[in-house]
């Protein structure tokens, strides 16, 4: 009993021990609880507004994109990210031209890299100029355009003959015995296509010029001229030029169906059809009217787009013309041949292929400025597809420059 009320004793004084002490210092544990819930409080308050500050910051984020994708975004942050984009994709576009590169065959690479390296390095532009000139010495021999001289009332020009053993000869002339056209045909090597290169019409060759379409089945005529040059009437009005106008002339029937309104050039989609004949055929016209007469344009582009289109059409004949059917004509075909061949893995020279063009269609290429824009254009496709050889056509550029 004794220990027990001792430990009782014992007990209840060290809960009054306890008691006391709490009740000595009440403050100072009131204090302690309250600077702890302050703590919490000010911890859950730094947390609401970390999470209030992220939550307006993505706000801010996503309604800025949504003004730069609407077109009305400050000019500042516009610029960066369409500056951002246009990077991107001009760094996947020189990729995808890099791995292009590399998976051309050896030959095209072999083909590519010689005539690069003869227009850039061998040559020089004194190599060049004796090149140009040992070409337009090349004049054709006298009794090889006997027909040309028969019919001077159909020659646009005098002092350009029609080679009779390459001539259009036009058939089902109704007894009149009149087979001629200032148009010859030209076949290249490495060219799938047959092409007809002719004079641009005159008032009283303009039936003969779609009888001569219709014949040779010409899926394309491209037409490199305007009708008037510096004062002078170059070419005759030819096809009816307004959406969904028609005429005749003569007994050929010419209905324009469409236009196609492209960078540099207008496509027109022409029906061709003969009296009497049931089964029309159609053809499109890419008409380019800024290539200067006996010079070039400011850049090969042009050309290369016109090329491009002509290989969309469907197999078959193509005429290509302009006044004379020689200078300009000339130098567009010659650009179209090389382009082909060394892409086809050919090795060729501008010389060779202009050569072969004038012996099937006399004087092609009129003077030194179109032979080098034969080059230049080459080299301008070339950069193109292989950029690899950018700073080398950059030089022979400057250089030509200089000139």
């Amino acid at each position: 009993m004794f220990r027990r009320r001792k430990s009782s004793r014992l007990g209840r004084s060290r809960r009054e021990v306890r008691r006391a002490r709490s009740a000595r210092r009440p403050q100072d544990d009131q204090g302690t609880v309250t600077e702890e819930s302050s703590s919490r409080h000010s911890a859950r308050e730094r947390r609401r507004r970390t999470s209030r500050a992220l939550a307006d910051t993505v706000e801010d984020k996503t309604q800025q994109e949504k003004r730069v994708h609407r077109g009305s975004s400050s000019r500042s942050s516009e610029t960066l990210d369409i500056t951002q984009v246009e990077k991107r994709n001009v760094t996947q576009h020189e990729k995808r031209k890099a791995r292009k590169s590399a998976n051309l065959a050896p030959e095209i690479e072999k083909a590519v890299s010689s005539f690069v390296k003869y227009a850039t390095e061998t040559a020089g532009f004194e190599g060049l100029r004796k090149e140009c000139s040992i070409v337009l010495d090349l004049k054709p021999e006298p009794g090889t355009y006997e027909r040309f001289k028969a019919c001077s009332d159909l020659n646009r020009y005098p002092e350009i003959p029609c080679l009779d053993a390459t001539r259009v000869v036009l058939q089902n002339t109704d007894g009149n015995n009149n087979d001629y056209i200032h148009a010859n045909k030209v076949k290249l090597d490495k060219l799938d296509r047959e092409y007809i290169l002719t004079q641009g019409p005159k008032s009283n060759t303009i039936e003969d010029y779609w009888r001569m379409i219709f014949q040779e089945q010409c899926v394309g005529i491209v037409m490199l001229c305007n009708y008037t040059e510096e004062g002078n009437q170059n070419c005759e009005e030819f096809f009816p030029t307004e959406s969904t106008a028609y005429k005749y002339y003569g007994k050929m029937f010419v209905n324009n169906k469409r236009i196609d309104h492209l960078d540099q050039y207008n496509v027109y989609t022409l029906e061709v059809l003969p009296e009497g004949c049931s089964n029309s055929i159609i053809t499109r016209l890419a008409h380019c009217t800024t290539w200067p007469e006996k010079a070039v344009p400011s850049s090969g582009r042009m050309v290369l787009r016109l090329i491009r289109w002509m290989e969309q059409l469907e197999p078959g004949c193509i005429a290509v013309m302009c006044s004379a059917g020689v200078g300009r004509t000339g130098t567009f075909l010659a650009i179209e041949a090389m382009c082909t061949r060394l892409f086809k893995g050919c090795e060729s020279k501008v010389k060779d292929i202009v050569l072969d063009i004038r012996k099937q269609r006399a004087l092609c290429i009129h003077n030194e400025l179109q032979y080098f824009f034969v080059y230049s254009t080459v080299l301008d496709y070339i950069r193109a597809k292989m950029p690899k050889y950018h700073s080398k056509v950059a030089k022979f550029y400057a250089d030509l420059n200089k000139l």
